[in-house]
């Protein structure tokens, strides 16, 4: 009987590190590309090209890199794309292209028209020009992140806003994507949505008519939907009931592990990316993804992981965490 019952413990251990091990870590640090005054609070990390050294001064075990919508548009510089593509295919990591995914109706701009400067938005064709772009420059592209189409296009409620029907929305995104695939034909879709931009009532009845909606758009399913939380609401509101939908649906789940708003310090934004990890795993909830990413001033380095308050020393204190199976 003791036999036995090591032989279970034994088991259930080797399956909890399964399960651990099957969680997919993305990688999404700022870049350094210029967004104007428009833009200032969000960071511009000059350090950003030295994470592709020959000799990183990272760790460099994530599963997934992703790049933003303006690293992968024209503006980024080729060689920047060209050094990143070689970095990654040499390391074994994947690479996510970030999109504005949700359509406007002009390929021009028209005075008044909804969706004018609003995140998460593009114009017909700018993602055909940008993803033939990518497929010259011979970048391997595996997955697009599409930038919170359903909360931009939907629920979002200031200037220039839309309020598209959620099969509005997931029809102009259909249309993004064709765009994308016919250059990167089995290009994977995750899907990015911050859903506390509404309540909880109305995100968890309208989330599954989402996912409908997507799939009767596209024909197929999202690859995967990673949720983008409000710390300070009680976020899990709204992600447990997510994630059981969203695996019901076929569909993987992530989330993003960021800071409880800007921070006073870099510190102060590593300790708070830390605390928002415990409040995840004292959640337990069965996620397949974890993005670790900023959109603050602070940490305001990527680099070096011997840094106590640099994002990728974060990064590298997550991944020990999940490689113990933590």
């Amino acid at each position: 009987m003791r036999c036995f019952c090591a032989f279970v413990g034994f088991l259930c251990l080797s399956l909890s590190s399964a399960i651990a091990s099957a969680q997919e870590i993305w990688f999404a640090p700022p870049d350094n590309l210029p967004r104007g005054s428009r833009f200032q609070t969000l960071p511009q990390n000059e350090d950003f090209p030295h994470l592709f050294d020959n000799n990183p001064t990272w760790s460099v075990k994530t599963d997934v890199f992703a790049i933003s919508p303006m690293m992968g548009s024209n503006v980024s510089p080729e060689d920047t794309l060209r050094n990143i593509n070689a970095f990654l295919t040499k390391h074994h990591i994947a690479l996510a292209v970030g999109i504005g995914a949700a359509q406007t109706d002009n390929v021009d701009p028209v005075p008044g028209e909804c969706g004018f400067g609003v995140e998460g938005m593009n114009r017909p064709n700018r993602n055909s020009i940008y993803f033939k772009r990518l497929k010259d420059l011979g970048i391997d592209v595996q997955y697009v992140a599409m930038d919170e189409p359903l909360t931009f296009a939907h629920y979002y409620n200031q200037r220039a806003a839309c309020h598209y029907t959620i099969e509005n929305t997931a029809r102009r995104v259909a249309a993004s994507l064709a765009e994308i695939r016919r250059y990167y034909p089995n290009v994977m879709v995750v899907d990015y949505e911050a859903p506390t931009a509404t309540s909880a009532q109305q995100w968890n009845a309208e989330y599954p008519k989402w996912l409908l909606a997507y799939k009767q758009a596209t024909g197929t399913p999202l690859d995967a939907v990673v949720f983008d939380v409000d710390w300070r609401k009680p976020w899990i509101d709204w992600v447990r009931p997510s994630t059981a939908i969203t695996h019901k649906n076929g569909v993987r789940a992530g989330i993003f592990i960021d800071g409880t708003g800007p921070g006073d310090s870099d510190a102060d934004s590593i300790a708070s990316r830390k605390q928002n990890t415990l409040s995840v795993d004292r959640a337990k909830l069965p996620l397949d993804i974890v993005v670790i990413a900023n959109w603050t001033p602070h940490p305001s380095r990527n680099l070096p992981e011997s840094d106590p308050d640099t994002l990728t020393t974060f990064l590298h204190w997550f991944e020990t965490r999940h490689d113990l199976g933590k």
